[in-house]
């Protein structure tokens, strides 16, 4: 009698866990939150640099070089310095939501874009475009960290 019980009661441990477990739906957005599309646009100024992840910011005036992100996809280079295009050009972003890739495009130059991978982080309060190159030396890489000016 003990063992016709304890089947029972384990049976039907069983059945509620089966049946618990499928009347669970997991929705990939239930509550239809979209996220909002990161505006690149504008201008960004240089203010921190990494070589092979030393800071080197001390040792230059980096905050002379900024860059153009106009709103219809063109982007314009003040002051160059080692960046992984040399010409103006157009550029696009890989997701509008969470863009973790730039593309530039330089103008009268032939060959493939310049692809590159960023981040666009919101640091205290402000947004930060952050861009990580190896500019023709593979030995070398770089991380710029920009802030928007006004």
């Amino acid at each position: 009698m003990k063992y016709k019980l304890k089947a029972c009661v384990l049976a039907g441990l069983v059945g509620l866990m089966a049946a618990s477990c499928d009347s669970y739906k997991d929705s990939d957005n239930p509550d239809k939150i979209v996220e909002a599309d990161k505006d690149l646009s504008g201008v960004w100024q240089l203010t921190e640099v990494k070589r092979n992840g030393i800071d080197i910011s001390e040792h230059y005036d980096f905050g002379r070089f900024k860059l153009h992100l106009d709103k219809n996809g063109r982007y314009m280079l003040e002051n160059r310095l080692p960046f992984p295009v040399t010409e103006d050009g157009a550029w696009q972003i890989d997701d509008p939501a969470h863009p973790f890739m730039i593309t530039f495009t330089e103008d009268d130059v032939t060959g493939d874009p310049t692809k590159v991978e960023i981040s666009f982080p919101n640091v205290h309060g402000e947004r930060q475009l952050g861009i990580k190159h190896s500019p023709g030396c593979g030995s070398n890489t770089y991380q710029y960290v920009f802030v928007k000016t006004n």
